[in-house]
């Protein structure tokens, strides 16, 4: 594979450590302010705090994942 190919992966893990950390601020972002919220929520209002956190954290583990990947596929080359 070339250069350019090789560079193109190296760039492209670098934007998914960016997203990667983004996804991580929101998610502990939000969850500091469920703590400090959830007293005065009543259940809905919690619920859905919770199912945003639960999809952030899926979108941290699939961001992972392919970052993972990505850099496993960068050794074959």
């Amino acid at each position: 594979m070339g250069i350019g190919k090789i560079d193109k992966q190296k760039e492209f893990i670098g934007y998914l450590k960016v997203i990667f950390s983004i996804l991580i601020a929101i998610d502990v972002s939000l969850v500091a302010w469920i703590f400090k919220h959830s007293e005065t929520m009543n259940g809905l209002e919690v619920i859905v705090p919770l199912v945003v956190v639960v999809f952030v954290t899926i979108a941290l583990i699939y961001t992972n994942m392919t970052i993972l990947k990505k850099i496993d596929q960068l050794e074959e080359m």
